[in-house]
């Protein structure tokens, strides 16, 4: 394994001068890079110097040990004096007396803010350790934006803490090497640098799965000699012919590293030997046209696994890595990856951002054309819209670790999305007017829904109308965070007029049954006080979206015993009467039904006997009496609001029927006129025939119970029919927790 060099401990024993150790460091920089300025480095030296100089590491060793070993994993890669002198000094604000301040008045802004970057989120900002995480990563992404330097410090600082992992307690090496397999090698996978992922993740490993690791390791070192036959049967061949074609190329063996291998063991649930059959060889030419030139002559050789091409160089991953990848077999059946790529490449697939850093010539800045980039810009757009440290944290990972797919718009751009991605993903990656209309897609020029699951390689023409507006259920069918965060975001700016217009009708409706003698505009300058709300436009959204419970609002007036009026209860009776609205509370189904949802586990239509619950951030959600889960939510007194049919309501609803009979010609037929009979419209339906029996189950849309009634009725007159009934789906729903 090739990996960083060690730093070597000596440099800074005890007896050592600051002249002598400085002396010492900048030999070392020069080793690694001897064009670079050094000024800039050996002033962060001595400053890193003094404010370290009487703290000492967990390993006995002096503190500075550690910001001068983050500095030379930094110049290895080549990096500005900048870079390597924020290096030097990234721990100073975090562990010693030094502030911000201090920093950019002796280094200037750009070094402070690389330093600021890097250091974690203070303890006392937040409200427990894991918002502090949270809001570090937040940070710690938002700084890179700003500059792209601020993640190679941080994966610098990483790398060495793992070296020196072993001194810490094991409660806390566990933390860290959690940290770093969820978190860290991510997303240096995720921004293309492969060698510090590798790295990373071996370390974490060691100390995570020490016996496996050693497992591992020792047959790795045992088939060295083997995998070298089987390597050199491919290469020597393929030497001689790119020499007799004059292409210049460098030729070496990829060796697979030691967590890779045991999460392929894991992940397929098969022995070191089974996993360990494919071996790679990597070919490194000057040019592109030399890469698919040599790709023509290794397929003249040996013979390729179909399934097994794929040409990231037309098509680069969103990490921004580009090669060409051909598994072929050997004359012995041995089966060899090939990888053929440029030189630039090479550095790109190995250094990611760093060597972004480089060839574009010391840009800090993300530019608009960056592949490798482009899912950091995605990540910060999708996270402004999550206040929630927690949610943000969970939205983070599982990004973090999505395997990608390719699809293609009609006009043939192609499109990158996570594994498991949705038409609805692909829609709002295309625009997010489209995802927030969009109705379903053609997909290879079939029509498909907004949850269809979509492949690589398909091709996707987005179907929307401008009536169609996102749903809160519209969350659990996007995996993209850009997705997530637009339908939050319109839901949140659209949806919160709807719960201040909800939670106006609920307290209004909860209010007349008290029958006050006062309106209630005039209880509000001491509601809202004993609420600890500052506007009554407030108070509505947190009634309507669920957030606070009716009964915390009617708390104020029980408190103060307001008396009902005689006179106002008379007159609202005699209202009542000629109106029809004594019982009424909130009106459901017709136009007035802002954020009221009708239960799936029972399907209630117009007629039948109701009951809604208030949910956090759904609205109302309407069961019919008799459903199961009724009993589940009864028990919260404080949720429970009162609801009725509005009978202006034109709307269509949906009801399943299963009709039981005695099989015979013309029984469909028969049932189907009762349909039309009486204007129900057959959405779906099928007949199962056992024996002389007969089982039918039809998805009919009607208006109302009265008109459901009477197809029952009709339906029971067909001779033959022994039962028919409604079916109740909540036996194929999850169930719905109005709790939350």
């Amino acid at each position: 394994m090739v990996y960083f060099q060690v730093m070597d401990p000596a440099l800074f024993l005890p007896t050592a001068s600051v002249d002598e150790a400085a002396k010492v460091f900048i030999n070392k920089i020069f080793d690694v890079n001897p064009k670079i300025g050094f000024d800039l480095i050996e002033k962060a030296f001595r400053f890193s110097w003094d404010a370290h100089k009487d703290q000492v590491r967990k390993s006995g060793e002096p503190f500075l040990a550690h910001p001068v070993a983050v500095a030379l994993i930094l110049a290895e890669q080549r990096l500005d004096p900048v870079t390597i002198a924020a290096g030097l000094l990234h721990d100073v604000i975090e562990d010693t007396s030094v502030s911000m301040a201090d920093l950019e008045v002796q280094f200037g802004k750009e070094i402070a803010i690389l330093v600021d970057g890097v250091t974690k989120i203070g303890v006392f900002q937040v409200k427990s350790n894991q918002d502090r995480q949270a809001e570090t990563y937040r940070k710690m992404l938002l700084s890179m934006a700003k500059d792209l330097r601020v993640i190679i410090i941080k994966f610098a600082d990483r790398l060495h803490n793992l070296r020196t992992l072993k001194y810490l307690s094991p409660d806390r090496i566990k933390a860290i090497a959690t940290e770093t397999i969820d978190i860290y090698a991510p997303l240096a996978h995720r921004l293309g640098m492969a060698r510090i992922k590798w790295e990373l993740e071996d370390l974490a490993f060691k100390h995570l799965h020490w016996e496996e690791y050693k497992e591992i390791v020792a047959k790795v070192v045992a088939t060295r000699s083997e995998r070298e036959a089987i390597i050199d049967s491919f290469v020597i061949p393929l030497r001689q012919r790119l020499e007799e074609e004059t292409i210049q190329t460098t030729i070496v063996g990829r060796p697979k590293h030691f967590f890779s291998i045991y999460r392929k063991m894991m992940e397929r649930n098969k022995s070191f030997e089974e996993v360990f059959d494919l071996l790679a060889i990597r070919v490194i030419v000057n040019s592109v046209q030399d890469c698919y030139h040599v790709l023509g002559i290794i397929h003249s050789m040996w013979t390729p696994i179909q399934d097994r091409f794929k040409d990231y160089i037309s098509t680069p991953k969103s990490n921004g890595y580009q090669s060409i990848h051909t598994t072929v077999f050997g004359e012995k059946g041995n089966i060899v990856e090939m990888q053929i790529r440029t030189w630039e490449m090479n550095q790109i697939a190995e250094d990611g951002i760093a060597a972004h850093w480089l060839y574009k010539s010391g840009e800090k800045e993300m530019t608009k054309d960056d592949r490798a980039l482009v899912w950091l810009k995605n990540v910060i757009e999708w996270q402004k819209d999550l206040t929630d440290s927690t949610e943000f944290f969970e939205f983070f990972k599982i990004d973090l670790f999505h395997a990608e797919i390719f699809v293609f718009t009609p006009k043939g751009d192609l499109i990158s999305l996570p594994k498991g991605a949705t038409v609805l993903d692909f829609a709002f990656s295309v625009h997010t007017d489209l995802g927030i209309h969009c109705i379903g897609a053609k997909v290879d020029g079939k029509i498909e829904p907004i949850n269809r699951i979509l492949r690589s390689g398909q091709t996707v023409e987005i179907l929307h109308l401008k009536s169609k507006k996102p749903s809160i259920d519209w969350l659990r069918e996007v995996k993209t965070p850009k997705a997530r965060s637009a339908i939050r975001r319109w839901l949140k700016n659209t949806g919160r007029q709807e719960s201040i217009d909800l939670g106006k009708k609920i307290i209004q409706a909860s209010y007349k049954r008290l029958r006050s003698s006062t309106p209630f505009n005039d209880h509000v300058p001491d509601l809202l006080p004993f609420l600890g709300i500052g506007h009554l436009d407030r108070l509505y959204e947190l009634v309507g979206s669920g957030e606070m419970p009716i009964s915390r609002v009617m708390q104020y007036f029980q408190a103060r015993k307001i008396k009902k009026s005689m006179s106002s209860n008379v007159v609202s009776r005699i209202v009542d009467t000629f109106t029809g609205r004594g019982s009424q509370g909130i009106l459901v189904g017709g136009n007035d039904d802002l954020m009221v949802r009708f239960a799936k586990c029972c399907n209630p239509i117009p007629g039948d006997p109701i009951i809604g619950f208030v949910t956090r951030g759904r609205g109302i959600s309407v069961h019919r009496e008799n459903c199961p889960n009724v009993a589940l939510f009864s028990k919260d007194e404080e949720r429970k609001i009162e609801v009725s049919w509005d009978s202006g309501d034109q709307k269509k609803y949906t009801v399943d029927l299963e009709i039981l009979a005695a099989d015979r010609p013309g029984l469909l037929h028969e049932i189907s006129l009762v349909f039309s009979e009486f204007g129900a419209n057959v959405l779906e339906g099928s007949i199962k025939t056992i024996s002389q029996n007969a089982k039918s189950t039809f998805k009919i849309e009607i208006s109302n119970r009265n008109q459901l009634k009477q197809i029952f009725r009709r339906i029971q007159r067909i001779k033959g029919i022994e039962n028919i009934s409604r079916v109740k789906d909540y036996i194929n729903y999850p169930q719905e927790n109005m709790s939350e």
